[in-house]
């Protein structure tokens, strides 16, 4: 995985998680979902040739990163696709629409190195302190 200052990994039991900072609750929402992906394969194997709409709603803050992210993964999970580039067009507390980019897997040149079944609510993070947004998320693998 390339090194990406904003992204730390963050080993627990059994799963997985990433801690991502920005400076922006939109740019987090971006980072996360960039971050979820480096966990799957090498994002710089990965082509932006094809883009989707994305747009999800939640009661809050954190669980709409939640179903951001779990709507991503699905995406990934259902359609075989690998995506590399998340721009967050419109954030809410409860709302977010986004355009995404990636492409379908090809074992030819993609080697997927885990899959992600869910993501989880376990140490849920998500804050600003001193002017930088923090993201912690846990990813059941």
């Amino acid at each position: 995985m390339r090194s990406m200052p904003w992204l730390t990994l963050v080993p627990h039991t059994a799963d997985g998680g990433i801690r991502v900072t920005g400076p922006s609750r939109r740019k987090v929402f971006e980072r996360a979902a960039r971050g979820m992906f480096s966990l799957l394969t090498d994002l710089e194997c990965v082509r932006p040739s094809r883009e989707w709409d994305i747009e999800v709603a939640a009661p809050s803050p954190e669980e709409l990163l939640v179903a951001w992210l779990s709507e991503l993964n699905v995406r990934h999970q259902t359609e075989h696709v690998l995506l590399c580039r998340f721009r967050v067009q419109a954030l809410s507390d409860t709302a977010l629409r986004a355009g995404v980019s990636g492409e379908p897997i090809d074992p030819a040149r993609h080697e997927v190195l885990t899959e992600i079944k869910a993501v989880t609510y376990c140490g849920l993070e998500l804050g600003c302190s001193r002017g930088v947004w923090v993201a912690r998320v846990i990813f059941d693998l």
